[in-house]
């Protein structure tokens, strides 16, 4: 396990700092890079011990049709860490059904409504918006320089009862401590 977290880690590593130039002609569309770059996000987040039951899948939710979001479904029945990969369109009432939630541009209503205690423990919030780290998302990607980027916020995770681990965080363009 620990090899395959060491491999992800340096292909993630790879992959993000690449030149855009570079990858030009091999690149994939940028909603399928920040789609790609969530889901291998999963590999170095540790959840709170719950009751999981064994061979529970890893719910990826979102709640909206988004590029993104359309890319994230097409990674759906994937294996990461040992556990199948959801990916489900709900709603915000079935939020702490979700491992992880991704918000589209555009969901800034429902980014409102899930501040502090609204906000079930144990769910990473994700997101793709300018803006969006400072409302509550705890990793946000963006196109930069021709390259996608995450930023972390570090304590929006804490307080999810949400662990990140060191080797992500040294790949992240900036973290909020």
């Amino acid at each position: 396990m620990r090899f395959l977290v060491l491999v992800c880690a340096a292909v993630l590593a790879f992959a993000v700092a690449l030149p855009g130039h570079a990858m030009a002609q091999q690149r994939a569309p940028e909603p399928d890079l920040k789609a790609a770059i969530l889901i291998n996000m999963l590999l170095f987040i540790d959840w709170p011990v719950s009751d999981a039951q064994p061979g529970e899948a890893l719910s990826v939710c979102y709640f909206r049709s988004s590029p993104v979001a359309d890319a994230l479904v097409a990674l759906d029945g994937r294996m990461i860490r040992n556990r199948l990969l959801s990916v489900k369109q709900v709603d915000a009432s079935a939020l702490g059904r979700c491992h992880a939630a991704y918000l589209a541009p555009g969901d800034d209503a429902l980014l409102s409504r899930m501040r502090g205690d609204v906000l079930p423990g144990g769910v990473l919030l994700a997101g793709d918006t300018p803006g969006y780290l400072d409302r509550g998302v705890m990793i946000n990607l963006e196109l930069a320089a021709g390259k996608v980027a995450f930023d972390v916020d570090l304590p929006a995770l804490r307080r999810s009862g949400l662990n990140l681990s060191s080797k992500a965080l040294r790949l992240a363009r900036s973290v909020r401590e």
